[in-house]
C-alpha cells in the first residue's frame, strides 16, 4: 500500500518524539528517584551518628540505661531525633537485642532480635552503612530504608547497635506522581507536535501534489500546464523549474509543429510546381519551343529540394552531435572572398555595390567548412533583400585582447522590424512574407549558421532599422600568433573593361 509523505513523516516524527519523551521519562524518572533516595538515606545517616551520640552520653552516666526511667529518658531525646528526620531510630544491645525504639504507636521492635547476617555486617566496619531489608515480619507489606553501625566503647568493642528506618513508600508515591505528571506533559507535547507535523508537511506536500497534477495533464497533451510558485525555498525552486522545463517543452513542441508544418508546405510549392511542369509538356499544354525553359525552372526547383534536404540533414546532425569540426588557423578573407566570386553573376544582375571589400590576411581559428556556411548562408541573404543598384559592405576586425575576430555584414534594403529581429535565428522562422517579395527560403539557414558559429565558439547577432540597412554580425576565435600580410587573391574587378565587364563594384 503506497504511504503518501505526510503519512511517513508523520509516523517518523510520531516515533521520534516518542522515543526521546520516553528516553527522557526514563532518566528523569531515575535521577530524581536517585536524588531523593540519596537525600533521605544522608537524613539516616545523620540521625545514626547523632543516636549514637545521645547514645553514648546515656551510657557515661552512673547507672548507664539500665533502668527503665533512663531508657524512656534516652528515648525521649531518640524520639526529638527521629522527629525531625520523621525515622524511626532503635537501639539494640551488644546482643542484638532491641531495647529502645522510638515509634509512638504500638512498637513491634523492642524485644526483637537483630539478624545474624546484619550484627555481622554492622560489627565489621566502624562506620554507618546501607542495610537491606530488615524485620521483615514486621515490613513485609512495605518498603523502607536502612542504615545502622555498631556503638563502640573507647576500646572499640561493640556494645549496641544504632539503626535508623524510613518507609520508602513516600519516595515510591513520588516517584509515581512524577511519572504521571510527566505522562500528560508528554502526551500533551506529542499532540501538539502532531498537529503541527500534519500541518507543516500538508503544506509541504501542497506544492509537489500541485506539480504531480501539472506533470499529470502535461503528460496528456496540456502544454500550458504551470504550477504557481509561492515562497522562495527548496519547493518553489522546483515548481519554478518545472515552470522553466514546461516552458521550454511548450516551445519545442510549438516548434515541432511549425517545423512539420513549415517542411510540408517547403516540400509541397517546389513539388507541385515540377509535377505541373511535367504534365504540362507530357499532355502536351507546354509546346516543345518552351520545354526547355521550363525545364530550366524545374531544374531550379530540384535544386531548391537538394538545398533543403541537405539543410535538414545539416540540423539533424548539429542536434544529434554528429557534426565533426576540423578546427584549423586559416584566412578568413579567402572564404569571404570565394563567396563572393560564387555570387558574381547575382551582384551583376542587380548591380550591387561591394563596399569595404579589401582583403587582408586577418587569421582565425575555427572549421573552414562551418565558417564558409555560416557566411554563404548570411551572404545568401544579403542579397536576396538587398533592392537594384543596393549595396553590401564587409567589415572583419581582429581584436587582439579579447582574442576574437568580427566579422559584419550590412546590406541596404527594408530592414527587419524590432518585432521581429529577436526570433530571426530561430528554426523556420520567417517574417511577414506580404511585407517582402523575396518568400523563397525555409527559413533555416540562419537557425544554422547560429548554431555554427555557437559552435565554433563565437556569437552572432543582427542590428537593422527599417528601410535603411540589415548587418548581420558574428565573431569567431582569433588565431594566436600570425602576423596579419596582403593575400595573393583576385577580386571581382570595379572596371568596366572590354575583357572585364564586371558590375561589381569594390570601393573601400
Amino acid at each position: 500500500m503506497r504511504k503518501s509523505i505526510v503519512s511517513r513523516f508523520f509516523s517518523a516524527m510520531s516515533m521520534v518524539l516518542v522515543f526521546s519523551i520516553g528516553t527522557l521519562g526514563i532518566f528523569f524518572v531515575f535521577f530524581a528517584n536517585r536524588y531523593f533516595q540519596t537525600d533521605r538515606l544522608n537524613l539516616l545517616n545523620l540521625c545514626v551518628t547523632n543516636a549514637q551520640a545521645a547514645f553514648n552520653d546515656s551510657l557515661q552516666e552512673k547507672d548507664g540505661i539500665s533502668t527503665e526511667a533512663q531508657r524512656s529518658k534516652l528515648r525521649e531525646n531518640l524520639r526529638l531525633i527521629s522527629n525531625t528526620t520523621s525515622t524511626i531510630v532503635i537501639l539494640a544491645d551488644e546482643n542484638g537485642k532491641c531495647i529502645v525504639c522510638t515509634q509512638e504507636d504500638e512498637c513491634a521492635h523492642e524485644g526483637a532480635f537483630l539478624p545474624n547476617d546484619t550484627m555481622k555486617k554492622l560489627g565489621g566496619v566502624n562506620a554507618t552503612m546501607q542495610l537491606g531489608k530488615i524485620f521483615e515480619d514486621i515490613y513485609s507489606q512495605t518498603s523502607q530504608l536502612s542504615v545502622g553501625r555498631a556503638a563502640r566503647d573507647e576500646k572499640g568493642n561493640i556494645i549496641g547497635y544504632v539503626l535508623a528506618f524510613s518507609d520508602a513508600t513516600n519516595i515510591t508515591v513520588f516517584s509515581n506522581a512524577i511519572i504521571s505528571i510527566f505522562m500528560v506533559c508528554a502526551g500533551t507535547m506529542l499532540t501538539i507536535s502532531s498537529v503541527v507535523s500534519i500541518i507543516v508537511t500538508s503544506h509541504l506536500t501542497t506544492p509537489l501534489r500541485n506539480i504531480s497534477d501539472a506533470a499529470r495533464r502535461f503528460s496528456q497533451g496540456d502544454f500550458g500546464a504551470r504550477v504557481e510558485v509561492d515562497g522562495d525555498d527548496e519547493v518553489a525552486q522546483l515548481a519554478t523549474t518545472f515552470n522553466q522545463m514546461a516552458g521550454f517543452v511548450e516551445k519545442n513542441e510549438k516548434s515541432r509543429s511549425s517545423f512539420v508544418a513549415n517542411i510540408a508546405h517547403e516540400l509541397r510549392t517546389p513539388m507541385t510546381s515540377i509535377k505541373g511542369f511535367v504534365d504540362g509538356m507530357l499532355d502536351g499544354t507546354i509546346p516543345p519551343a518552351m520545354q526547355e525553359r521550363y525545364l530550366t525552372v524545374i531544374s531550379d526547383e530540384v535544386g531548391r529540394l537538394a538545398r533543403l534536404t541537405n539543410s535538414m540533414l545539416d540540423i539533424s546532425k548539429l542536434e544529434s552531435g554528429e557534426f565533426i569540426m576540423n578546427v584549423a588557423n586559416y584566412n578568413i578573407w579567402d572564404t569571404i572572398a570565394a563567396i563572393a566570386f560564387a555570387f558574381e553573376n547575382r551582384i551583376e544582375e542587380n548591380n550591387i555595390t561591394l563596399r569595404g571589400f579589401t582583403p587582408e590576411k586577418i587569421m582565425v581559428n575555427a572549421d573552414r567548412d562551418l565558417i564558409h556556411q555560416v557566411v554563404y548562408n548570411i551572404f545568401d541573404n544579403a542579397l536576396k533583400f538587398t533592392p537594384q543598384d543596393g549595396c553590401i559592405t564587409f567589415s572583419v576586425t581582429e581584436d587582439k585582447s579579447a582574442g576574437k575576430v568580427t566579422v559584419k555584414i550590412r546590406n541596404t534594403g527594408m530592414g527587419i522590424s524590432k518585432d521581429a529581429l529577436p526570433y530571426i535565428f530561430e528554426r523556420f522562422y520567417k517574417e511577414d512574407s506580404s511585407r517582402s517579395v523575396h518568400t523563397k527560403g525555409a527559413g533555416i539557414g540562419l537557425y544554422i549558421s547560429k548554431t555554427l558559429v555557437q559552435r565554433s565558439g563565437g556569437d552572432i547577432w543582427a542590428e537593422s532599422e527599417e528601410g535603411q540597412y540589415t548587418e548581420f554580425i558574428f565573431t569567431v576565435p582569433a588565431a594566436k600568433n600570425t602576423k596579419q600580410q596582403s593575400p595573393k587573391v583576385t577580386l571581382p574587378g570595379t572596371n568596366k573593361g572590354k575583357n572585364n565587364k564586371q558590375k561589381v563594384k569594390n570601393k573601400r
